[in-house]
């Protein structure tokens, strides 16, 4: 029976056990059953727990082996790796453990893992049972020392999740009735980053309306001095305006509010991207984009644009690139919106505009000093013109800054050019890498196409059955994408971006 076969097959055992599984990976990681713990007895199985109930898909005992024991010889990582499963499955003492010949599962009907429930409780929009359930960073105080893989995937995990509590934390900030409840929030929300400078002004916004001028001028004064002893710079002309409201007793400028419709027509648009519901995509955007104006008018037409460039539609994508250029009020959103117009310009076979857009945005970029502009204009040169130092240098900042998404095109694009030198091993290395992030960022279109291209470089390194299943897993998300494939040539064809 195939791990897939029996996954399902147990769906309809879940109801009868007598115990149920929970694992605390929020925090220092914790396993319970019926709230006793479960002790590992090793930190790789711990790992290994982990990333299968994150990842949420059966894995290859061989992709397995290689991340949790770098260091051995295939026969020896292997050999690790079913002892490492026999102590799990043991420590587990149920038949959450799912295994066959190949590959490696959990039964995630059985188990209650916190990443999960705090994700979905996001998605429902219960934000505050949201808050309650982060009860700390992802495997806070754990680390594996001898897999850089394996830390580096843990990294990428922390940082997404405590991107996505950031983002609760300042929709709750703002759009809370009660004062002191929208200061306890934005308390947290400074706390979470103490140099995200927008969650110190909704603070210090937040306290000047409660009638602490006080506090927020101290929160001001604390802030400004963080800035000059961490990075040597002044606050923004706009925090600084808001201080000197407050010290002349006026009533701070913005209005403390819930998302507007346009705010949450715009965050569905996002989802339906990620889920590669282009059509759904469209229509939630194009109804924010009604609400709009400005600078936020111009950052929907750009997401617009993108999502007509994922579904090949060349001539709307460049429609709502100019008007998104158009719009932009600053050089780092015209150096987004350039760098991914050149990459469109580039797909559809325009290289002189494709070039021409790409070193406008650097300049851009450059001249803004923004760092996300700068990752993303190198990536755009690194294809253009093969030049591995733009996709490392593009991959080198987006891993700095956090922006997952630039991280998995640059490594992407960066294993596409170390295959064309012959370098297999890294071209598989870092398209594994690319993928692991995909999966947690949930970009089902970029997941298929890593799993396609994945496919092609194990085929041609002699692992024929390895490649067939990333084949397999590529045909079936590209088929699911964009209304079952309404749009698939185009769809379909995605390797680099």
């Amino acid at each position: 029976m195939t791990v897939r076969k029996a996954l399902r097959a147990s769906e309809g055992e879940g109801e009868s056990r007598s115990s149920r599984l929970t694992l605390r990976l929020l925090g220092p990681p914790r396993v319970e059953r019926d709230g006793e713990p479960v002790q590992m007895d090793t930190r790789k199985a711990i790992a290994l727990l982990a990333y299968l109930a994150v990842t949420g898909q059966p894995e290859g005992r061989d992709r397995l082996a290689a991340m949790l024991w770098p260091d051995a010889d295939t026969d020896r990582a292997r050999g690790a790796l079913r002892r490492t499963l026999s102590t799990l499955r043991t420590g587990l003492g149920g038949e959450e453990l799912r295994t066959d010949g190949l590959r490696v599962a959990l039964d995630l009907t059985a188990i209650d893992v916190d990443v999960h429930r705090f994700r979905a409780l996001v998605a429902e929009g219960r934000l505050e049972d949201a808050v309650t359930a982060y009860t700390g960073d992802f495997l806070s105080g754990f680390s594996l020392r001898d897999s850089v893989e394996f830390d580096e995937w843990q990294s990428a995990q922390t940082d997404a999740l405590r991107r996505e509590l950031s983002s609760v934390l300042e929709r709750l900030s703002l759009g809370a009735t009660e004062a002191r409840r929208a200061i306890d929030y934005a308390r947290r929300w400074v706390a979470l980053d103490p140099l995200h400078e927008p969650a110190h002004r909704a603070l210090i916004r937040l306290l000047a309306r409660a009638g602490e001028r006080s506090a927020a001028l101290k929160q001001y004064r604390e802030f400004a001095q963080l800035l000059d002893r961490e990075l040597g710079v002044a606050p923004l002309p706009e925090t600084t305006a808001l201080r000197d409201a407050i010290g002349r007793g006026e009533e701070p400028g913005e209005t403390t509010r819930r998302p507007s419709a346009a705010n949450v027509s715009e965050t569905v648009g996002d989802l339906y991207t990620l889920h590669g519901e282009y059509a759904k995509a469209v229509a939630s955007y194009s109804a924010a984009a009604k609400e709009t104006s400005g600078a936020a008018r111009a950052a929907i037409e750009h997401k617009l644009a993108n999502v007509h460039h994922r579904r090949g539609e060349w001539d709307e994508a460049e429609r709502h690139y100019r008007a998104a250029l158009r719009g932009a009020e600053d050089l780092a959103q015209r150096a987004r919106v350039g760098a991914d117009w050149s990459l469109a310009a580039h797909r559809r076979g325009r290289e002189a505009e494709a070039a021409r857009l790409a070193k406008d945005a650097l300049a851009l970029a450059e001249r803004a000093r923004d760092d996300r502009a700068l990752a993303q204009a190198h990536n755009i040169l690194g294809i253009l013109t093969g030049e591995r130092s733009h996709l490392e240098r593009a991959l080198a900042i987006a891993e700095r800054i956090g922006d997952a998404g630039v991280s998995v095109a640059a490594m992407n694009n960066l294993a596409l050019a170390h295959r064309r030198a012959g370098d297999h091993s890294r071209a598989i290395t870092l398209t594994e890498r690319a993928l692991a992030a995909c999966r947690t960022i949930g970009d089902r279109h970029r997941e298929a196409a890593l799993h396609n291209n994945l496919a092609d470089l194990l085929n041609s390194s002699g692992r024929r059955e390895e490649a067939m299943r990333h084949l397999k897993r590529a045909v079936t998300i590209f088929a699911e994408v964009d209304e079952a494939g309404a749009r698939e040539p185009e769809v379909w064809k995605l390797v680099e971006w």
